[in-house]
């Protein structure tokens, strides 16, 4: 069951004395975050307006919806981090999930069991879990680590995009068990390391050696490097998110790809999705300069990261000189 972390919200909400409230929240947990709201809106006389678009994570800011429809508050539920606020008026609000990792990992001895160095980690939800977890490892004979804090993550933490926690324990440990039922992550952790990665799912029991699915995505990714090696129309992507807004990069790739003789056009959204790339039927390639994991979903053009992209330029000037 998922619990949001109560005794912040009635604070902030007690200190601010908010009259609009803006609220963002993964889809998830939000019907549980309309219910709380909303009461807490009949108790301390303010109105509440939840947003309906994407929340994927803390770089999800809605700082300019809330500007927009004139909020005084703007509260960001379910995205825990180091970060308590961001911009002018977000502020975090933690939500945990109170499931225990100890059926799942018991599942998982048999696979785990000729590994001696054992790195924990997880997301938001599972982070409360996570030292029982270590301890349950560590009374069967583990050499268990998890990463100390490195802002924005906690202790243990994981993001798609971040995974410096694992970085600093990487030396001391043979295999990374990822605490949650997200692939995305386990893959990611996987890709960045290159070390053995088993995705431990507590609400399935289900556990996965995540390897073959995180090589199938890193062959993808180099064979789209190597498509947009011969493109000759390349679309450069800027974020309009404010947490993944990044002008002076994407102006850094069309300037680099206009010199190496291709034809560049700079593209801006929100969300990006194979329908609105497929609006742009000219370009051949795209390099997005928002999220460094979108590159990894399936669209019908390749789609590089700003990390591709560079790489791109640097292999195009190899070849010109």
């Amino acid at each position: 069951m998922i619990e949001i972390d109560m005794d912040s919200l009635i604070k902030l909400v007690e200190e601010k004395r908010p009259k609009l409230v803006l609220v963002t929240c993964p889809p998830g947990i939000r019907l549980k975050c309309i219910e709380i709201i909303t009461g807490l809106s009949n108790t301390y006389n303010f109105d509440a307006i939840f947003l309906g678009e994407s929340c994927y994570g803390i770089c999800d800011l809605a700082e300019s919806e809330a500007s927009f429809i004139q909020a005084d508050l703007l509260l960001h539920i379910g995205h825990n981090s180091a970060l308590k606020k961001a911009g002018k008026m977000t502020y975090f609000i933690e939500a945990y999930d109170n499931i225990s990792l100890i059926p799942v990992i018991e599942k998982a001895l048999p696979l785990i069991k000729m590994y001696k160095k054992i790195g924990l980690c997880t997301i938001g939800p599972h982070l409360k879990k996570l030292d029982e977890a270590r301890d349950y490892l560590q009374e069967l004979g583990f050499f268990v680590y998890i990463g100390d804090s490195v802002p924005p993550l906690q202790k243990g933490q994981v993001f798609g995009c971040n995974y410096s926690t694992c970085e600093a324990i990487m030396p001391y440990v043979e295999v990374f068990l990822f605490m949650g039922s997200s692939r995305f992550h386990a893959i990611g952790l996987y890709n960045f390391l290159e070390k053995p990665v088993f995705m431990l799912d507590p609400y399935t029991l289900e556990v996965v050696p995540i390897e073959q699915d995180a090589l199938k995505i890193k062959k993808r990714l180099i064979f789209n490097f190597y498509k947009a090696v011969d493109a000759k129309s390349i679309g450069i992507i800027v974020g309009l998110k404010e947490g993944q807004f990044n002008m002076t990069a994407a102006f850094k790739l069309y300037k680099e790809l206009k010199f190496l003789g291709r034809k560049v056009y700079l593209i801006a959204m929100k969300d990006i999705s194979n329908d609105k790339l497929n609006a742009f039927p000219d370009i051949d390639v795209f390099i997005e300069t928002a999220c460094p994991r979108i590159g990894e979903d399936f669209f019908d053009k390749p789609v590089l990261s700003l990390q591709y992209g560079l790489k791109l330029v640097e292999y195009l000037k190899g070849q010109k000189f």
